[in-house]
């Protein structure tokens, strides 16, 4: 066998991470794929097919059951990944063993909380927020012990999602410096943007209250102003990772966790999108609605992709039909 031939996948990232200043959620991602792939196949990238690709999505699909945008979003890694091993000369292939194995996504009703659910979200926590109090208000708890606490960080998270529409990628990239609460704007820096652009939004008053707590709660357990804002390992009593020094960055588990409990309580599904589809629905609700506020606010650089962020109104549509039957 030849050195190419014995080119593990491993091998591969390395050169394409190498060659690519990717971000380190972007070479996560990467890095999933391929870890989903090799269980499924136990074959060197030169000896990867079309034949095993098509194998591999008709396992996807048809036995594990998962959706066709998440199949698609597997091949567009795996082909970008075997694009530049061809090109650079790490792989035999003369056509890439990925094209052409996308499959048509059928377009679903966009995924929305409903008034009822988000009065439900902010009720039940809310009544763990009181039982804080109650227990003394302190700031800090385990938040290993119980995902939603500290209740009043967590509903932070939530009045920052509900009142920006930000991505939790973008919430988890927000540093204290980038909070003007004078001048009520918080800054979303390019390292957590999905299109690499800078955005700048407004703190209504409805949000500042709880981001002035947060940010003040920081700085008092010696938060420096660089520092991750949304970190809720500065108030885990069971690290004390504050009282040794540096306090780890808040990572996506602690977000997953605490939705994922949420969810189970509220008995639907609650997560960080959710909150940005509602947002621009109920924008689009509004009398005065304007779609290029919208566009900005969830900072997408076309129509097309904001037009796809918003639910149909089925009240409006009702009112639509109720007069055109009343004629």
């Amino acid at each position: 066998m030849t050195c190419e031939q014995l080119l593990t996948f491993n091998e591969l990232l390395e050169h394409y991470f190498f060659n690519h200043a990717v971000r380190n959620d972007t070479e996560w991602s990467y890095r999933k794929v391929v870890r989903t792939f090799l269980r499924f196949t136990a074959k060197m990238p030169n000896e990867i097919d079309n034949k095993l690709v098509l194998e591999w999505r008709r396992y996807v699909l048809k036995e594990q059951q998962l959706q066709a945008t998440t199949w698609n979003n597997k091949v567009t890694h795996m082909r970008a990944l075997f694009n530049f091993g061809m090109k650079s000369g790490l792989l035999q292939h003369q056509d890439n063993p990925f094209n052409k194995a996308v499959v048509r996504a059928g377009r679903k009703k966009k995924k929305i909380l409903t008034e009822g659910q988000t009065s439900a979200v902010y009720r039940l926590m809310a009544q763990y927020e009181e039982r804080e109090q109650l227990q003394g208000g302190s700031l800090a708890v385990n938040w290993r012990v119980h995902a939603c606490k500290p209740a009043w960080f967590w509903l932070t998270v939530l009045d920052t999602l509900s009142y920006t529409a930000i991505r939790q990628n973008q919430l988890r990239h927000i540093r204290i410096c980038d909070v003007n609460l004078e001048e009520r704007w918080l800054d979303l820096i390019i390292a957590g943007a999905k299109n690499h652009r800078e955005l700048r939004l407004p703190i209504i008053s409805e949000l500042y209250p709880r981001l002035e707590k947060l940010v003040s709660r920081s700085l008092e357990v010696g938060a420096e102003p660089e520092e991750q804002l949304f970190n809720v390992n500065r108030f885990d009593v069971g690290r004390r990772a504050k009282q040794q020094g540096e306090v780890a960055d808040m990572g996506i588990y602690p977000i997953r966790a605490f939705f994922r409990r949420l969810s189970r309580e509220c008995r639907f599904v609650v997560s960080p999108h959710r909150f940005r589809h509602t947002v621009a629905t109920n924008m689009m609700k509004s009398p005065d609605r304007n779609i290029q506020a919208v566009k900005r606010l969830l900072g997408h650089s076309s129509l097309r992709s904001t037009l796809e962020y918003i639910d149909e109104d089925v009240e409006s549509l009702r009112d639509i039909l109720e007069q055109e039957f009343k004629r």
